[in-house]
This record gives structure tokens, sequence and C-alpha cells, in this order.
């Protein structure tokens, strides 16, 4: 419906994530193992962000070749899911590579190119979207180089690069706008976000590191320290709404 009333490549492109997370239940469903329904989750997930970010790039006046580079980008990541489960490890592959381009349009083209130079909340977002990006190209590059996991380690960290490197860097930076506009609530901008962000990368950093090594003390720590991050955004994110509501209010 919404495709039909805004015919564009990025609501396409959101509308094929859709298709992607109902594909995903679809392969589960009907007794597939997990590790073939959990790249169709993912892309429900990437192609939605991606799809999103493309329609905000529209004020950096995008031509026609950019939207054409965007959509092969997008047209590999789909090819290879497709082929995945046919051929499990060349589809990955392909996959692999449609997580790469995908991750270099957006750092070339995203509109986070340019707030990222400001001051503030609006560079805060900036450098949220930007290492998620590079979370993303190391996905991509992972599953290049290894192909059809579907266990162990450097499954671990392919997925933890994916779901937590991109799509919870993406959370952090959209955070301090989607929190207040559905809560109701004030949210101003505090430097302390920037602990649970850099964190966020530390942590994950120590976790993929380690599953490639196979260091599993060090990957026990970092899925450890992965929660922590999670409580402390929380708490940043709560104590950040308190100031703003105490502020907010009239003394009386």
């Amino acid at each position: 419906l919404i495709v039909k009333m805004h015919p564009a490549l990025h609501t396409a492109v959101m509308a094929l994530g859709a298709a992607a997370w109902f594909v995903g239940n679809v392969l589960w469903l009907v007794g597939k193992p997990i590790h073939f329904s959990v790249w169709w989750w993912a892309a429900f997930l990437v192609l939605t962000i991606a799809g999103e970010r493309l329609e905000l790039s529209r004020v950096v006046q995008l031509t026609k070749r950019h939207r054409q580079l965007f959509a092969a980008a997008a047209g590999v990541y789909l090819l290879g899911l497709i082929g995945s489960v046919w051929q499990y490890s060349v589809g990955l592959r392909v996959v692999g590579v449609g997580l790469i381009l995908l991750g270099l349009w957006l750092l070339r083209f995203d509109i986070a190119r340019r707030t990222i130079r400001r001051q503030g909340l609006t560079r805060f977002i900036g450098i949220c979207l930007f290492s998620g990006y590079i979370w993303l190209l190391v996905a991509g590059g992972l599953l290049l180089v290894v192909g059809g996991v579907s266990a162990g380690l450097l499954y671990d960290a392919i997925l933890h690069a994916i779901f937590l490197g991109f799509v919870f860097a993406m959370i952090f930076g959209h955070a301090p706008i989607i929190f207040p506009s559905i809560l109701g609530i004030p949210l101003a901008y505090r430097p302390a976000f920037y602990i649970h962000l850099v964190l966020l990368h530390a942590t994950l950093l120590l976790r993929v590191v380690s599953d490639l090594l196979t260091w599993v003390p060090g990957r026990q720590w970092g899925g450890l320290l992965n929660g922590i991050v999670l409580l402390i955004f929380l708490a940043n994110t709560v104590s950040a709404m308190r100031k703003s509501l105490s502020v907010s209010q009239p003394a009386g």
C-alpha cells in the first residue's frame, strides 16, 4: 500500500525488507534450520534502515546514478539471500558483497557525512551512523571470506557485527529523537551519550576479535560487557529524560 501511495526506491527497498522478514519466518515454519532464516531476518533490519537513510538523503540531491548504485547494491544483497536458500555458502558470499556495497554507499552518500561535522546531537547522530556502517562492512567482509557459516565463533562474530554493531548504533543515534516522539517526554542531548556508544564498539570489538582468534575468555567477557552496555544506554536515556522533565517543569 505504501509503495502504491509513494512509489519510490526507498519505499520499495523498505517493502523488500518487510518481505525478507516474511520469507525468514516461512523458512523457519517449514522446518529449515534457523541459520537459513536469520539472514533474512537481518535483511529486514538492514534494508529497512538503508531505505530510511536513502529517503533522508534526498536533501543532498542524489543523482540518478547515485540511486542506481544503491539499487544495484540492494539487488546484489537480495540476490545473495535468494541464492542462499539453495546454495548456502555461495549465496552468503554474495550477501557479503551486498553488505559491503551498501555500507560503502552509505558511507559515501548518506547525509551523515555532512552532519558529522556539526556539534551536539547532530554530530552524535552522525558518528553513530558512520560507526554502524563500518560494522556493516566488517560483517560483509567476514561473510565474503568465510561463506556459509551456520554456527560457531565466526557465525557469532558476523551476526553480532550486524545486530549489535550496525543495528544498535542506529538505535543509539535515533533514540534521542524517537523516544521523545513516542513517549511524549523531552530528552535533551548530553555528551554522556558517547559513553554507551564508545563502550558498545569497544566491547563488540573485543567479542569479534576474540571470535576470530578463538579466544573463549575474551568472547565471554565481550558478551557480558555487551549486555552491560545496553543497560548503560537505558540508564543514560532515562537519566536524560528525568533531567529534561525537571528542567521543563516550572518551579513550584
